[in-house]
């Protein structure tokens, strides 16, 4: 017993010396000096149990205050403490009641005081000092960064809420705060091709295209530094720095080399991008950021500028777009729809329940309106196709879409590492809500009988009236007995491919805004009675 006791008190004065993340800082008035007092900067290699207490408190308060459902502190710092035995098995983390024990090898070394069930604080020491007892009996636990713990911790922790909420580590955060927001660099895309480095995107108007680096040149050094043996992520590091910064880089291109020096600037990754086909502006929308909906405003007249007046329609391609930031989507959405309701989201708590609403004009009224969808089709792809079929304003086609239907939380954690964490469902302004049957094309295009669209008036009469009935449905989907449910969700789940024109779905589109007639037929298809239901509870 008197290692037992002996790690209980090791445990117990750290509450005193605890610095509480900001969700504490309102409730626990006796720890006011502690946020106004920063600690000093903590090396972020080495596991340090303070700084580790902060983590896990930011984290467990951000999963039980946001969470969709409400969650038991003490199974999820429990369950998230197993996660240790991917490192070392012969690690145990038990709940006896009153104490958690920790032992290795069939033998307890530990053991500590269980904390009120809602002491986020207590648990978060606790689980600090759990780890920090593991590290002194497991080598593997000793010699892993802070980093893999914090992720052992949270993956484990949240395996069993749902499949969209997890926790990513600070460079991947790091990574994905660049792709919402931007970052300072050149403005390219690299791929690695037999350890090799090329170009495969440069950003229009970046940094890189202005100083002639062109897709498909080969970097081979970067500020005289050979990149060989580099990982592309380390190649990409390069690439980045402050702005105004200047970097030098050495490409090949057909076995001749130069070296061209670029001002790193202010870049954010291209999104949209714009093809004419015949008299139709294809705008191809791969992922969401920050600018996307300003980009695609400028494409789209850049498009009108470009074909004139004799542009008969647009078609937004959401294929294989897997979403991105809820505003962002809503932005897109408003582009097209005057009035009226985008999205309503509702959770458990108070702040998720939002409703979206259309402030802005059209930016292309009276111009016909098609959008791709596919199964791959998920998140803010759903918010956008969803509203803009709600609203009257496009015809879908494709096939159905993947049905995340839900919002994440991001919280971001004192070692910059972040927990996306779902706390909102989302509903279309008709009420259904997006998940997980996803939504459903105007035309399926797994359902069109003539693949070479000779007849392609009759397919989409049929075509009209099979999506009012399948539109139906799906707004009641969740009301529907469980054999009916896999029915549907069976139906247009995926797509043919079309002989020698490639692509079914960019071919009924093109043909369908070449004839405005069949068009029109297909438009009535998609039009949602005016007056919504109020969305499922």
């Amino acid at each position: 017993m008197n290692r037992h006791t002996d790690a209980i008190r090791d445990y117990r004065p750290r509450q005193l010396r605890f610095a509480p993340s900001r969700f504490l800082c309102a409730v626990l008035l006796s720890a006011l000096a502690a946020c106004a007092m920063p600690r000093a900067p903590v090396d972020p290699t080495v596991y340090d149990r303070d700084a580790a207490t902060e983590v896990f408190s930011a984290g467990f308060e951000g999963i039980t205050s946001f969470y969709i459902e409400e969650t038991d502190l003490p199974s999820l710092v429990m369950t998230g403490l197993q996660g240790m035995r991917k490192l070392d098995d012969t690690v145990t983390v038990v709940d006896h009641g009153d104490q958690v024990v920790v032992g290795r090898d069939g033998r307890d070394v530990a053991a500590f005081t269980v904390p009120d069930s809602d002491d986020v604080a207590r648990w978060s020491m606790l689980t600090a000092a759990v780890i920090d007892t593991g590290r002194r009996v497991s080598p593997a636990l000793r010699d892993a960064p802070p980093e893999t713990l914090y992720n052992l911790v949270f993956e484990s922790a949240l395996a069993d809420l749902d499949r969209f909420s997890r926790y990513t580590t600070a460079a991947d955060a790091s990574r994905s705060r660049a792709h919402r927001r931007g970052y300072s660099g050149i403005g390219v895309v690299l791929i690695k091709e037999s350890g090799l480095f090329r170009i495969q995107e440069v950003f229009e108007n970046g940094p890189a295209a202005e100083s002639g680096l062109t897709v498909g040149d080969m970097i081979v050094a970067i500020d005289d530094r050979t990149v060989a043996g580099l990982d592309l992520l380390a190649v990409s590091d390069l690439l980045r720095g402050h702005d105004g910064s200047v970097v030098r880089i050495t490409t090949e291109s057909q076995e001749r080399e130069r070296t061209v020096s670029v001002t790193r600037a202010p870049v954010i990754e291209q999104t949209v991008y714009l093809k004419r086909l015949g008299d139709s502006a294809h705008l191809e929308i791969r992922s969401f950021n920050e600018a996307t909906a300003t980009s695609l405003r400028q494409k789209i007249a850049e498009a009108a500028a470009t074909i004139g007046p004799s542009m008969n329609g647009i078609i937004l391609d959401f294929r294989h777009n897997r979403g991105g930031v809820l505003r962002d989507a809503v932005s897109i959405a408003d582009l097209f729809i005057e009035d009226g309701r985008i999205l309503l989201t509702k959770g458990r708590h108070p702040r998720s329940e939002k409703e979206f609403k259309a402030d802005q004009p059209d930016i292309a009224v009276g111009v016909p309106l098609i959008v791709l969808i596919d199964g791959d089709s998920a998140s803010a792809s759903e918010v956008v196709a969803g509203a803009l079929q709600d609203s009257g304003r496009a015809v879908l086609i494709g096939s159905r879409t993947y049905g995340k239907g839900t919002v994440q939380m991001i919280v971001r954690l004192p070692n910059d590492g972040e927990l996306i964490i779902t706390w909102a469902k989302m509903y279309t302004p008709s009420g259904y809500p997006i998940g997980p049957f996803g939504v459903y094309p105007t035309i399926c295009s797994a359902e069109i009988a003539d693949p070479d669209l000779q007849f392609v008036g009759a397919d989409a009469r049929v075509a009209a009236v099979r999506a009012r009935e399948l539109l139906r449905l799906r707004r009641i989907a969740h009301d529907l007995d469980d054999s009916i449910q896999k029915v549907l969700l069976e139906r247009c789940s995926d797509r043919k491919p079309v002989g020698d024109a490639g692509d079914l779905d960019l071919a009924l589109a093109l043909r369908l805004l070449r004839e405005p007639g069949q068009f029109e037929r297909a438009f009535e298809a998609s039009l949602i009675a005016s007056k919504w239901p109020s969305p499922a509870q």
